[in-house]
């Protein structure tokens, strides 16, 4: 052993040793166990380490290779399992500091590089190293004790990755964030336990606020692409700006800072008294922060701007962190004013020149708006204590901060705009001084083509609005709008001044001012108009001006608030005498400098002029008419004007106020002819107006007035049929009267006629009404063809407002225009297919009273039609004449992909038609194109035409059906019989391919037609009206199409899949007939004949298709083996239920035994598969009910379709993941037969074992198991068989668990309220089941113990630390069985009064704190909000019920007012919640006495005491009062 150990040290230590031969001996010697050397580890690690010492230091020379094999060589001791295990068995092995050291020399020279390669040997060894180094709690204390070696490693290795991101390359791996990340946690450890905080303050100055800045601004600025490595981009680069904010947050803002911070700051402010001794200060912290940020030679020329306007609003946000409570928000603002010197804002520069470009700008004002925000979000301003303490220095720099924005604007930039949002928010008169150069920049004069731009823009003069007419100074802001308007400016290039989303807000700010502001900004727009009028004369820009500021006018006039009886006399008389001046001084003038027009550019002036003419004029007539409605004391100024304008009847144009009626046709032929658009709605709008003032006059229209009316809607249809038929793609419409123009006049007008469709349409000519129809039928059908981009700040297009008429309930009662629309629809649709023409004739029209343009009277109804009798050849020879019930259809052209695609569209359009309330003829066409198009469809094989054809035929027998649900829809039967119609519509189903199976739609399709049968035949049997006939004639038709299948061998399984389909629906039908009817429950009926022969039919077709699968589809035929079960049953009853010669009755015995258990057997293996298809699972639970309804099926001689095998399927499909509560509630009706039937089948033993296997699945032992869905199962199949209400012995068995069953919820809810995967899910049906068994053991629970178990239920439910959809339902859960309690279980309550109180009042508490303003404004959604509401409205109704309860509850109705009062002056609740909350305790307040008032006086404590003085004051005021005012009249 001695040879061994004197051979290899001497070896290593030797100088004649090869190096090579000495790594080879060292990694010998570290991995093999034959090696015995006396601390071998500490050794050879002391060895690598002084050789590379020795290196570095020049005492030693070998070559790159050398020294590249002994960094992986220490690198694998460092990573070996081997040195893991010994340190973790407490082995202690050292490494030297200038290991350390030589890694961060070696991470500085790779920084240096450039190009840099990470992926480089060295370096990823070294990387390497130094991850091993501080991973490892031994190693790393190499660093963590020698603080300078681990705040340079992560200066170097911050260098290192910016040097990384700065190269073009792809970042492909992590290596160099994980390390960083390494030292950064370290370094944050030994930041922590430093104690002197100057010294770390220095370090972060000195060597890390430079870099880690740098790699923080690289990181956020950087574009990332798809080469770059994932994790860097999803998490590694936000985790390490995170741990560089607290690097920072802690190095530089540490709480011993906070005086250093106020000598160097508030000096001037604030002298602070230096302490005695006091040697750790920081001399000028601030600066020394600010120099580093401002040094160019480290960060160069082009990043230092951008690096310094990245970091100072973090760092400025750090700032406020720590420091801005405890009043020195002074402090905080002397930081930000230094940082915004520090941005390179100086308040003049020597000239636009000498500024920085907006380029440059840009990363400032971005810090700037980020700093402004953390100023208002940290309520450093404080208005009052800056004036009075500090003399204003703030309000004095927030002022500078203005004048440099204004005096250099970069409206391009949202910044911009945001930066002087946030200043009006500090202080309106920051702003005040400049606020005509605010006004000029940021809105009348700013060009904008960014959407961002343009959002940030409407924020800040939303907020100078609100801030404005918060005020009461609205006129002082528009007096500087009209200032900046009227100045020379270049008109044309301007925005609309108001566009829609400002439109809005200034509605609202209108609605809130007084009314006498509002006239004074009318005045103060009148005075504009007067000034410029008087410069009218040849001047373009002029006029552009008043035109600007007359759509300004119409804005503010329509936003206003509308006068009323109640408006003070001086506001009405102020408001008559505007009135009298607008149509004096302006509108009288615009017109006659419109007579006259001269000058070089005349055309266009006097288009402008006269668009302000007409618009002033619409203006003034719509607020006259609205005035003289709402407020009587009001005198129109027009009477005169109006009383001179009726003499001219034939005027369209006589409400225009003191115009020269004479002088006006020129005019109104300029507009006609060649005026801008903005005249020709203007004039459009003045004609609708008329419309209405002749309209509202009273009594009955002269022939005059009539035809006055005829005239102005031909005039309005017809004025915009050119801008129609051109408009195609037009742009949308943000409904402004100033943004009309050549590319929005179509939509305009548009909008202008379906606005006004209920007074147009009575007066317009039938040419005029099938134009309207095309057009909103041609966009429609083109809507989805081509692409629609909504644009949100121009919403109104013409096919989205024909979308809405066709949405809308006003369409239907504007019949004229409705049938011309649905005549329009058939009539495309009828081309699209060349069906012949369809028309109705004109003898049945007359039979029917109907001409074709008279709206159905209600003489009609259904009912009220008879078919004709058999022998009265009209009604089929009707339809042979158009070709729609013939026996061979005519041949048509095949339909192509495009056409198919407008047909499904215009199908789409037909059924929003609403066709169920159409007149007889329109429901006779209507059902022809229907007919005729189920009949020319033909859905062929083809892959891609097959699912096409298929919703198209979906949607005609979808239509059919709500047809035949329609007041017209014994209509039908006139047309032909019964039994023709059902052929012809059956006929093509039985030829279609056999591949349409597999088609996408099938089923749906299958299901469509089914729906029509049923509907049509259930008409037929109701009518009792040739009923026989036209049955026999449908199954014999039925039947011959099966024989002739049978014998030609030609049948397709989709065929007999219709026949089916069509066989059970008429089964069915005919079973619900004899089950309903009482004259039809006897043998030799029409109905018991045809159900015998339709069983006889519809056997072998299932079997047929049972044979040909050997499966059935269920999910197309299982409904017709249960309709055909349902049938054979039904026969039975009828059968068994009249006796035979004999005495007993002959059981009949079941036909197709076999195709029903074999049915079953597939319904119970597809039971607990996956499916979204409610309804196959709702077929699927009724066939099983039929199933177990018939003795000989579900029996014990058949396992695998018995009792116990339905019972174990329903109860795997229940503990199904997939089945929850939104899928269980719609099929109660479908489980609690099921159960019922099975109850009825099974023996006493086997209800049993039924009722132990659901109690055994309730036992709490599941839960830790982790058999959740046992538990799930059982507590849903629990609530199911006690809402079966069964009786006798097995009723019996179900009460007699009670006890166990309700411990066992007891238990389940104490045990779920731990478990968070399934506890919630477990909880609610827990508590289902307990509002269950309370509802129904109403007289049957007599022991009340059992009862009072259920409250330590609901007090041991978690209320807290819940998603709000738990929280909602276990609450509504909660609440269910409360008031089941009250209601089923009142005499509980003598006795257990408080321990329902107890409950309730957790609930009161909980929604209380849920419903905080806090918990719902900040950070509520909508959706929140209505749950929490939702809740607080349950709480109220609960309130009620239990003050109902005056005897069980007046007792302790004070306590709980008191636990109310106590939590209401907690918390500050949402007003809707307080609403309800309030509502409820009144009526316990009803319960309270004097002494009980009293009482609660005295307990309460003061500030507890104020809060239910002022809730009982109004309970006093509101509800008592209103209380007692209805007894007095109650008997």
């Amino acid at each position: 052993m001695a040879a061994i150990y004197s051979g290899i040290h001497l070896k290593l230590k030797s100088a004649k040793t090869p190096w090579g031969d000495k790594l080879k001996l060292a990694r010998f010697a570290w991995m093999s166990h034959q090696c015995f050397l006396p601390n071998k580890e500490q050794v050879l690690m002391d060895w690598v380490s002084h050789t590379l010492t020795g290196y570095y230091s020049k005492k030693l020379r070998f070559g790159d290779e050398i020294v590249e094999g002994l960094w992986i060589y220490l690198n694998d001791i460092l990573h070996s399992k081997k040195l893991q295990k010994l340190t973790q068995q407490g082995k202690i092995i050292t490494i030297r500091a200038s290991i350390a050291q030589m890694i961060n020399d070696r991470i500085g020279e790779h920084s240096d590089k450039v190009p840099l390669n990470d992926c480089s040997s060295s370096l990823t060894t070294v990387l390497s190293c130094c991850q091993g180094i501080l991973a490892s709690p031994t190693f790393s204390i190499v660093y963590t004790s020698h603080g300078e070696l681990l705040v340079d490693l992560v200066s170097k290795l911050a260098l290192l990755l910016c040097r990384r991101l700065g190269s073009p390359e792809a970042l492909h791996s992590t290596h160099l964030f994980d390390v960083l990340l390494l030292a950064l946690d370290q370094y944050l450890i030994v930041q922590r336990q430093q104690h002197n905080q100057s010294r770390v303050f220095l370090q972060v100055c000195g060597l890390l606020l430079q870099p880690l800045l740098l790699l923080r601004h690289l990181l956020s600025s950087r574009c990332w692409r798809s080469e770059d490595e994932v994790a860097v981009r999803q998490h590694l680069s936000k985790e390490t700006c995170n741990k560089i904010q607290a690097a920072l947050h802690r190095g530089l803002f540490h709480a011993d800072f906070l005086n250093s911070y106020k000598e160097e700051l508030l000096q001037g402010d604030e002298p602070q008294p230096r302490k005695a001794g006091f040697s750790k200060a920081l001399a000028s912290p601030l600066g020394t922060m600010l120099s580093k940020l401002g040094d160019a030679s480290f960060f160069g020329p082009d990043l230092q701007h951008a690096v310094a306007a990245g970091s100072l609003p973090l760092l400025y946000r750090l700032a406020l962190e720590s420091y801005c409570r405890d009043g020195n928000q002074l402090l905080a603002f002397h930081i930000f004013a230094r940082f915004f010197d520090s941005l390179g804002f100086p308040q003049l520069w020597g000239g636009e020149t000498e500024g920085p470009a907006v380029a440059d700008r840009n990363p400032g004002l971005l810090a700037l708006d980020q700093l402004l925000a953390a100023i208002s979000g940290g309520n450093v301003y404080n208005v009052a204590v800056d004036k009075i303490r500090c003399g204003g220095v703030q309000f004095a720099q927030y002022a500078r901060v203005a004048d440099t924005l204004l005096t250099y604007p970069c409206p391009a930039t949202p910044a911009w705009f945001r930066c002087l949002r946030t200043l009006i928010l500090l202080n309106h008169l920051i702003v005040e001084p400049d606020l005509g150069e605010l006004v000029s920049l940021a809105w009348i004069d700013a060009s904008l083509d960014d959407p961002r731009a343009r959002k940030a823009q409407e924020a800040l003069l939303t907020t100078l609005l609100e801030t404005y007419a918060k005020l009461r100074q609205l006129p002082r802001l528009f007096k500087e709008v009209l200032a900046i308007i009227s100045r020379p400016a270049a008109d044309e290039l301007r925005q609309p001044v108001l566009p829609a989303g400002l439109a809005q807000q200034l509605c609202r700010c209108l609605l809130e001012v007084p009314a006498s502001q509002v006239l004074d900004i009318w005045d103060l727009i009148l005075k504009s108009q007067e000034f410029l009028i008087a410069d009218l004369s040849g001047n373009p820009d002029v006029a552009l001006k008043v035109l600007t500021i007359s759509t300004l006018l119409n804005s503010i006039l329509f936003n206003m608030k509308s006068l009323d009886n109640k408006a003070p006399t001086p506001v009405i008389l102020r408001t008559q005498v505007l009135m009298d001046r607008m149509a004096r001084e302006v509108v009288v003038p615009l017109f006659r400098a419109a007579k006259d027009p001269d000058g070089e550019d005349s055309a266009l002036w006097a288009e402008r002029t006269l668009s302000s003419a007409l618009l002033l004029s619409y203006t003034w007539v719509e607020v006259d008419h609205l005035l003289k409605l709402n407020c009587g004391k009001y005198v129109s100024p027009g009477g005169e004007a109006g009383a001179e304008a009726e003499v001219e009847e034939g005027s369209l144009h006589s409400c225009l106020p003191r115009v020269g009626w004479a002088d006006l046709g020129r005019l109104v032929a300029a507009v006609w002819g060649q005026s801008d658009q903005l005249s020709r709605h203007c004039l459009q709008l003045l004609v609708i107006q008329k419309m209405k003032r002749i309209m509202l006059q009273p009594g009955p229209q002269a022939a005059g007035e009539t035809a006055s009316l005829r005239s102005a809607a031909l005039y309005v249809v017809r004025s915009g049929k050119a801008a129609i038929r051109d408009a195609g793609e037009a742009p949308g419409w943000d409904g402004g009267l100033d943004t009309v123009n050549e590319e929005t006049f179509a939509v305009a007008h548009w909008h202008l006629v379906m606005s006004n469709l209920v007074l147009l349409v009575p007066y317009l000519p039938g040419e005029e009404l099938a134009y309207l129809a095309d057009v909103v039928v041609r966009n429609l059908l083109l809507r989805e063809t081509r692409e629609v981009d909504p644009n949100p700040a121009n919403p109104l297009s013409i096919p989205t407002m024909c979308e809405s008429l066709i949405n809308s309930s006003i369409l239907p009662e504007v019949q004229p225009l409705y049938r011309e629309i649905l005549h329009a629809l058939l009539e495309r649709v009828r081309g699209l297919v060349s069906l012949p023409d369809l028309d109705v004739p004109a003898q049945l029209l007359e039979q029917l009273g109907d001409g074709g343009e008279t709206r159905q009277d209600g003489g009609n109804q259904r009912g009220n039609v008879s078919e004709p009798p058999a022998s009265h050849p009209q009604g089929s020879s009707l339809l042979l004449a158009h070709d729609a019930l013939s026996a061979k259809s005519p041949s048509l052209p095949p339909i192509s992909g495009k056409q198919f695609d407008l047909l499904l569209r215009s199908l789409d359009v037909l059924s929003a038609l609403r066709l169920d309330s159409l007149s007889s003829a329109d429901h006779l066409r209507c059902f022809l194109l229907l007919v005729s198009l189920v009949t020319a469809v033909r859905p062929s094989s083809g892959k891609s035409k097959a699912p096409t054809a298929l919703r198209a035929l979906s949607k005609c027998f979808t239509l059919l059906t709500v047809l035949q649900t329609g007041v017209n829809a014994n209509v039908a039967f006139k047309l032909a019989h019964a039994g023709d119609i059902l052929e012809k519509v059956t006929a093509p189903l039985l030829l279609v391919s056999g591949d349409l199976a597999g088609c996408e739609g099938y089923p749906e399709f299958l299901g469509a037609v089914q729906r029509f049968l049923a509907e049509f035949i259930q008409a037929v049997v109701e009518r009792k009206q040739s009923m026989r006939l036209n049955l026999e004639q449908f199954v014999a038709f039925l039947s011959s199409v099966w024989l002739s299948s049978k014998v030609t061998g030609e049948w397709r399984s989709v065929a007999e899949q219709s026949l089916s389909v069509a066989l059970s629906t008429l089964s069915q039908i005919l079973v619900n007939t004899l089950q309903c009817s009482e004259k039809a429950r006897h043998k030799g009926t029409v109905q018991h004949s045809l159900l015998i022969q339709l069983t006889g039919l519809l056997g072998p077709v299932l079997q047929s298709l049972l044979d040909r699968g050997g499966r059935l589809d269920l999910t197309l035929t299982m409904p017709c083996v249960a309709g055909l079960l349902q049938a054979e049953l039904c026969l039975r009853g009828l059968e068994d239920s009249v006796p035979t010669e004999g005495g007993s009755p002959d059981v009949r015995e079941l036909q197709y035994a076999d195709l029903y258990q074999r049915t079953c057997l597939q319904v119970l293996h597809q039971l607990t598969s996956p499916t979204e298809d409610l309804e196959l699972l709702q077929k699927q639970l009724e066939f099983l009910q039929a199933f177990c309804s018939a003795s000989e099926l579900c029996t014990e001689r058949n396992p695998g379709t018995g009792v116990a095998a339905i019972l174990c399927a329903v109860k795997a499909l229940l503990a199904a993941p997939w089945m929850t509560v939104q899928i269980i509630q719609p099929l109660d009706v479908q489980f609690t037969g099921l159960l019922r039937s099975l109850a009825e089948r099974c023996t006493e033993q086997q209800f049993y074992l039924i009722v132990k296997s659901i109690t055994q699945g309730l036992e709490v032992n599941n839960l830790w198991k982790g058999q959740h869905q046992d538990a799930v199962s059982s507590l849903t199949l629990t609530t199911l068989l006690l809402k079966c209400s069964l009786s006798g012995d097995m009723g019996k068995a179900v009460w007699f668990t009670t006890p166990q069953i309700i411990t066992a919820l007891l238990v389940l809810c104490k045990e779920a309220a731990m478990d968070q995967p399934w506890g919630c899910k477990v909880i609610l049906l827990s508590l289902e089941t307990l509002a269950v068994f309370l509802q129904q053991g109403e007289g049957i629970l007599s022991n009340s113990h059992h009862v009072t178990l259920v409250f330590d239920a609901l007090l041991c439910v978690p209320l807290d630390h819940l998603r709000l959809d738990e929280y909602g339902a276990i609450f509504r859960a909660i609440q269910e069985v409360l008031f089941s309690i009250l209601q089923f279980q009142s005499k509980v309550l003598l006795n257990a009064a408080s321990s329902f109180l107890k409950c309730f009042n957790r609930l009161v508490i909980s929604i209380m704190h849920k419903g905080c303003q806090k918990c719902i404004g900040e950070k509520g959604t909508t959706t929140e909000s209505e749950v929490i509401v939702e809740c607080a409205r349950l709480v109220e109704r609960m309130y009620t019920r239990i003050a109902s309860k005056t005897e069980e509850f007046s007792m302790f109705s004070s306590f709980s007012v008191a636990q109310y009062i106590n939590e209401l002056q907690k918390v500050t609740l949402n007003a809707d919640v307080k609403r309800h909350l309030t509502e409820g305790i009144y009526h316990f307040l009803d319960l309270v006495t004097e002494h009980d008032l009293r009482f609660l006086n005295a307990l309460l404590q003061t500030g507890v005491r104020e809060v239910f003085k002022e809730l009982y004051n109004n309970y006093t005021h509101y509800h008592k009062s209103k209380r007692q005012g209805e007894e007095k009249y109650t008997a």
